[in-house]
């Protein structure tokens, strides 16, 4: 199976796999966050692009950012990568604790990373699960760091973590948005990435690629 073509860009049938793949993971997890959260989520469009792409990326707002870096286990490699406003991050952090009665901004950053391990476990079960019972593999990951830090810094790690895996992995990064119940909307709140590395794109699409 060839991912890329000779020009470097994405097969057309693993485009369209992972995108449908990035689609139904991201449309679970923003179930499950806002039902977490009690706020109505709306979904981007994936993007799938060569895992070197995400650096260019210039649709991702600057401001500091959660990033919590997730490896899979087991039956693939690569990672998850959550990148989470820090303002939408104090609205989860001040619902969750007790119906808002802690403020974000009292809390110390270890603890506020400990309620975010939470959200992110639960978040990329939810989306790992729905990923999984579509292609029928069981998927795993495990949280590697959690930190505040501009978007730049986060993603540099990211890179340097997955090594020579990074130059052959596959982005798949899909947004979410909030809208309250008044009906005002906070854009482009976070975005799940995953960054399968070449092999586990083959263990995702290649039965998939069987059926088409």
């Amino acid at each position: 199976m060839k991912i890329y073509d000779e020009e470097g860009y994405i097969d057309s049938d693993v485009h369209e796999i992972l995108y449908e793949l990035g689609n139904v993971g991201i449309g679970m997890a923003s179930v499950t966050v806002g039902n977490m959260i009690g706020l109505r989520m709306n979904v981007g469009v994936p993007s799938i692009v060569p895992a070197k792409e995400i650096m260019k990326k210039e649709t991702m707002n600057k401001k500091r950012k959660a990033g919590i870096l997730m490896a899979f286990q087991r039956s693939m490699e690569g990672s998850m990568l959550f990148l989470l406003d820090e303002e939408f991050v104090n609205e989860v952090i001040e619902i969750t604790c007790e119906s808002g009665s802690v403020k974000a901004e009292e809390m110390d950053e270890a603890d506020k990373l400990s309620v975010l391990e939470e959200f992110a476990n639960i978040t990329s079960a939810a989306y790992l699960k729905a990923v999984g019972q579509y292609t029928g593999m069981r998927l795993f990951v495990k949280p590697v760091w959690m930190k505040f830090e501009c978007i730049d810094r986060l993603l540099d790690e990211v890179t340097d973590r997955m090594e020579k895996n990074f130059s052959k992995a596959v982005c798949v990064d899909a947004s979410y948005s909030i809208v309250y119940e008044d009906g005002n909307k906070k854009e482009d709140v976070g975005h799940v990435i995953m960054l399968p590395d070449e092999k586990s794109v083959e263990a995702l699409v290649g039965p998939l690629m069987d059926e088409m």
